[in-house]
């Protein structure tokens, strides 16, 4: 079973210039922002790892919009509107990515779905390359439970999706249309009844993705739930199902048990996330220490903060302070770091004997 997206590992190797760049130790702008438009949620999921940062603060009122334009200019190849909250709560979210889509930056976004129209829809079909939809209960009462929302947001994110699908098929759109299932305890019998519903109504790929802990998240699961059965039935039922308008993915459910092979996080020049309150990190996991932090586009630009002093020091922080076997399991460099580790450090000999 084929997972065309990657979502298991990395699409580096498709930007050579870049990894050129950082080879020869030449500047370069990131390939990849995450924004995070606001902290605040119409849900409160159970799992959320975001929890733990309060949920306040958004992003001021069309500054989003003027930094994407920013972006646009330096060269960036992708945004992706996701972040602690909600992104469809703040005003600004439908006009920067217009502006993201208009400055030639492929732009995509996460949600749970509950708050779209039909004005939103369609421009999302003209303007997104890929959306996924946080979707993780099997019925009204379990998709409450999980979400901790109203019974009635079930159906309405049902509703959006099918209206999103016919939308893509009117326009002809190219969006990727995905929905992203989280595995707990608590929907596990519901797994495989949902991805048969969302291949039904035609979506692109649904994906099943295992729960990781962060230190300060108060959920906590018994990871015994995850049988080998269990997921031996998931693996076989996506292949059942799986044809070639239908990814049914099951993401490697396994923590990063071994020791990392890099003392070093050299993917942090790939990917940025800017938050809600203007602090820019390129590192998803530490964000609650602001030694972490390379600045502040709420009161400098983005090319400023990128080339700042700050910068250099928070990467030397995250890179001599803080030990890589300690970091999330599921961290966004992993696959970077093992990949341009390997290309610093191989352990193949005679490289040169292609």
């Amino acid at each position: 079973m084929t997972d065309r997206y990657l979502l298991d590992k990395h699409k580096l190797k498709y930007h050579p210039v870049e990894v050129g760049k950082f080879f020869n130790g030449d500047s370069f702008y990131p390939i990849y922002v995450e924004i995070s438009p606001t902290a605040f949620c119409n849900h409160r999921c159970i799992f959320c790892n975001y929890n733990y940062l309060g949920h306040t603060g958004k992003f001021p009122d069309k500054r989003m919009v003027t930094l994407v334009e920013e972006l646009g200019k330096l060269g960036i190849k992708s945004i992706v509107f996701a972040g602690i909250g909600e992104p469809f709560l703040h005003e600004d979210t439908i006009d920067a990515i217009k502006k993201a889509k208009n400055s030639g930056i492929d732009v995509a976004a996460s949600t749970n779905g509950a708050l779209l129209d039909n004005e939103k829809i369609e421009i999302i079909a003209k303007n997104l390359t890929w959306i996924r939809f946080s979707f993780n209960g099997g019925n009204e009462d379990n998709y409450a439970k999980v979400h901790r929302t109203n019974k009635k947001d079930y159906s309405i994110v049902i509703e959006n999706i099918k209206e999103l699908k016919k939308v893509k098929d009117k326009l002809n759109s190219n969006i990727t249309i995905g929905v992203q299932f989280i595995l707990l305890p608590q929907n596990k019998d519901f797994v495989i009844s949902t991805g048969k519903m969302f291949k039904e109504i035609g979506i692109d790929y649904f994906v099943v993705k295992h729960f990781y802990q962060h230190p300060k998240n108060k959920y906590k699961i018994d990871e015994c739930f995850r049988t080998e059965a269990l997921i031996n039935n998931l693996k076989e039922e996506a292949k059942i199902l799986t044809d070639n308008t239908f990814n049914f993915i099951v993401r490697d459910l396994s923590p990063v048990k071994e020791k990392r092979i890099y003392n070093k996080c050299y993917g942090l020049e790939f990917i940025v996330y800017i938050r809600e309150d203007g602090e820019v990190y390129t590192c998803f996991s530490h964000q609650e220490d602001k030694n972490t932090s390379i600045g502040n586009i709420l009161d400098k630009s983005f090319q400023e903060v990128w080339n700042s002093d700050r910068k250099k020091k928070a990467i030397e922080y995250i890179n001599t302070k803080i030990d890589k076997n300690r970091c999330q399991q599921n961290c966004r460099h992993h696959q970077i770091n093992n990949y341009l580790w390997d290309l610093k450090h191989p352990i193949i000999e005679h490289i040169n004997f292609i």
